[in-house]
Formats: C-alpha cells, structure tokens, sequence
C-alpha cells in the first residue's frame, strides 16, 4: 500500500500516540477498529430490519429525547 507524504505523517503521529510499534501494529489496530465497526453498523442494521422502519421503544422509565436534545446531541465533537 502506498501513502502520501501526509498520510505517512498522520500515521506516524497516530502510532506514536498509541504506542504502536510497527506497522503490523498500526495495521493490526486499524482493522480491528474497522471490524468493530462493521460489527455495529451490522446491530444497527438488524435493528431497523427488526422495527420495519419504526422507532425502537424506549426502556421503562426512560423518557424520548426532545428535538432540543438531539439536536445538542448532533452538534457535540468528540
């Protein structure tokens, strides 16, 4: 695989940060994030399938969120 100057650099501050070794490393770690991602884009699929396009209820107790809050919710950067 080939990367650009940037991306090289990118990569290098990232495994620095993470204390990743090697690129095997860096490599191993990038595809278990992807492989836990996929995992619940997967859940998150299987549960729209489940509800048919419905909204999922909401445990016992548990109030829906406002238009307000969710809202709030989309403009939070992590």
């Amino acid at each position: 695989m080939r990367l650009r100057p940037d991306e090289m650099a990118d990569l290098q501050q990232v495994m620095q940060t993470l204390e990743l070794h090697s690129l095997s490393d860096a490599l191993r770690e990038g595809l278990r994030l992807l492989s836990r991602e996929a995992t619940e884009v997967a859940a998150s699929q299987e549960i729209r399938d489940f509800y048919q396009g419905a909204q999922a209820p909401t445990p016992e107790g548990v109030r829906p969120a406002t238009a307000e809050e969710l809202s709030a919710a989309d403009e939070t950067e992590w």
